[in-house]
């Protein structure tokens, strides 16, 4: 596994909330990550405000803002653009300042894991075409890497709560989305991970319809993970989204594991389906430097999870 040497992230964050802004910038330096910090005032900036800022030694963004903005308004996708780069750009929202606290707890823990290998949760919904894809990812992989099938024909929905806490880098769902979470394991929502004492994975991606949305919900279900301490981070749709581009993001996300990539921001650069309407529908919510490793013990785990065969 690798990753670049001497990472830079941009971090912009609302003027009247300084100390979220100077915990997070410590947080990072402190996982030797250089920060670039911004404030601003008002509503999150919009893309052209990065266009001066985005130098050739920004790596990444992390936008961190008030809860009353939705996903949809905040990032125009998964990336920003500077000099012909894409830049992976996430999106952090809070209430109170000590809500970057909790955050802050999970993204050391992934960040200090011992490397060992990017242990990988394949989520489904009980339906033939989801199961479908989940096998052929993890034919794919096998060899390659652990991946842990825990879809909804084999775990209960309790169990896919344990099993997330096993701390494996990368966890995906397939299935049908909404704002307020996954239609799959009889609905899967976020206060079903409010008792949640595992480990927190790398990052939680839902390729699925809308579970970034704010529709009829005051945080969407992709925003939760990171805000709850389940991931350092999560990529999730503000709107419907096609099975076919998901299955283009799977496939790519296979073969950009191979390659060795090690972080979301990476992996997502790498991944990311050549058509625009697979892409532009998505945000990355939390850490951009999310790393994709387990270490020996979360793999010990989420061995030993039960499912029904």
């Amino acid at each position: 596994m690798w990753h670049k040497k001497n990472r830079q992230l941009l971090l912009a964050y609302p003027a009247d909330m300084p100390i979220a802004g100077k915990c997070l910038s410590e947080a990072y330096r402190y996982l030797k990550i250089k920060t670039m910090c911004i404030q601003y005032t008002g509503r999150p900036p919009e893309k052209n405000f990065y266009t001066n800022i985005l130098t050739g030694d920004i790596d990444a963004v992390l936008v961190v803002g008030k809860k009353a903005y939705a996903p949809s308004t905040v990032l125009p996708g998964p990336f920003l653009f500077a000099a012909a780069r894409k830049i992976p750009a996430a999106w952090l929202p809070i209430q109170k300042e000590e809500d970057v606290y909790l955050f802050i707890q999970t993204l050391k823990k992934v960040h200090r894991r011992r490397r060992t290998v990017p242990g990988m949760a394949l989520l489904a919904q009980w339906h033939p075409q989801y199961l479908k894809l989940t096998q052929r990812m993890s034919d794919l992989m096998r060899h390659q890497i652990p991946v842990y099938k825990w879809t909804g024909d084999i775990i209960t929905r309790e169990g896919v709560v344990e099993a997330l806490g096993s701390g494996l880098g990368l966890g995906i769902y397939f299935g049908h989305g909404r704002s307020v979470g996954w239609v799959g394991y009889y609905g899967m929502r976020s206060h079903h991970f409010q008792n949640f004492k595992g480990k927190p994975l790398g990052c939680m991606l839902s390729l699925c319809c809308k579970t970034a949305s704010r529709k009829r919900t005051g945080l969407s279900y992709t925003e939760s993970f990171p805000l709850m301490g389940i991931s350092a981070a999560s990529f999730g749709a503000v709107r419907e989204t096609r099975h076919t581009d998901n299955m283009k993001w799977a496939i790519r996300i296979c073969s950009a594991l191979n390659e060795g990539v090690d972080n979301l921001g990476d992996l997502l650069l790498h991944a990311e389906p050549p058509n625009i309407e697979a892409v532009e529908h998505y945000r990355i919510i939390g850490d951009p430097f999310a790393p994709l490793y387990s270490d020996k013990g979360s793999i010990k785990i989420a061995d030993a999870i039960p499912v029904f065969n």
